[in-house]
């Protein structure tokens, strides 16, 4: 009888014991599970910002072996800079098309129109009228408060795949890069993945704000080995303005036009 008291007083205190062994062990694999703070902010980016890269696919004509003229389409990657349908890419994503569609992140299709270019930046506006959707326009940092280990994300269109994001870290800033169009200057390098059909697309910082363009890589191999570089967002920001506008663009033609004619009138007056 003893032995039998003994067993009906230490019974409800095994149950206790086995409901907060199994507690401690729920909680221990919770945790294992739950996402980390720098996975909060990179799925919180994702979202915030993916909704403002859209694809583009630039059809262009060229020329075969008999001079036939055949119809070829390139990708790449735009982001979205107001609720109007203006978009930013880069130049080379658009020269010479003859025909550009835009695909938005929710999967919708449209045509765009070319409303300026600057091939000495590499940048280009576009524009759609999607009057039945509600676009999202892009936040823009502030390039010139990068430094070199801030983590950056990219997020366009490598190989067509839209919508794919990359991480990684602000590389160097003030790179410069010879191309066949010329020298351009001041770029942000990254060693975020950036491959062809990510030109055009955004780089953004851990707010999820605009703060470059992806436009190169440099790659023996022509895919991503962790040398990218944009375009710092504060030099679209000057460029752009003069691209929406007409007026802007034709200010841009008679400055041009005064300078040449200001550069005969001292080349004859020396003579």
């Amino acid at each position: 009888m003893p032995t039998l008291k003994r067993t009906e007083k230490t019974g409800p205190r095994r149950l206790l014991a086995a409901t907060f062994l199994c507690f401690l062990l729920m909680a221990h694999y919770g945790a294992s599970f739950a996402f980390t703070g720098e996975e909060k902010n990179t799925i919180d980016v994702y979202q915030r910002v993916a909704p403002s890269v859209v694809n583009i696919t630039a059809e262009v004509l060229q020329f075969d072996f008999f001079f036939r003229p055949v119809p070829t389409s390139g990708a790449g990657s735009g982001v979205i800079l107001d609720a109007e349908g203006t978009i930013v890419t880069n130049y080379h994503v658009i020269a010479g098309a003859r025909a550009l569609g835009v695909t938005l992140s929710d999967g919708s299709h449209w045509e765009a129109e070319v409303v300026g270019t600057s091939p000495e930046s590499d940048l280009a506006v576009i524009r759609i009228h999607a009057e039945d959707r509600t676009l999202a326009p892009i936040a823009l940092g502030n390039s010139d408060e990068l430094e070199v280990g801030r983590k950056v994300f990219a997020i366009g269109n490598p190989f067509g795949l839209g919508q794919t994001l990359t991480v990684g870290i602000v590389s160097q800033l003030n790179r410069d890069l010879r191309s066949d169009g010329g020298v351009f200057r001041g770029l942000i390098q990254t060693d975020a993945a950036v491959n062809p059909g990510n030109s055009g697309g955004a780089l953004v910082d851990s707010a999820g704000k605009l703060v470059g363009i992806n436009t190169a890589i440099l790659s023996p191999t022509g895919s991503s080995v962790g040398i990218g570089f944009a375009i710092p967002i504060n030099h679209v920001k000057r460029v752009v303005p003069g691209l929406t506008h007409a007026g802007g663009r034709w200010l841009g033609w008679l400055l041009a036009f005064l300078l040449v004619a200001w550069m005969i009138r001292r080349i004859i007056r020396a003579a």
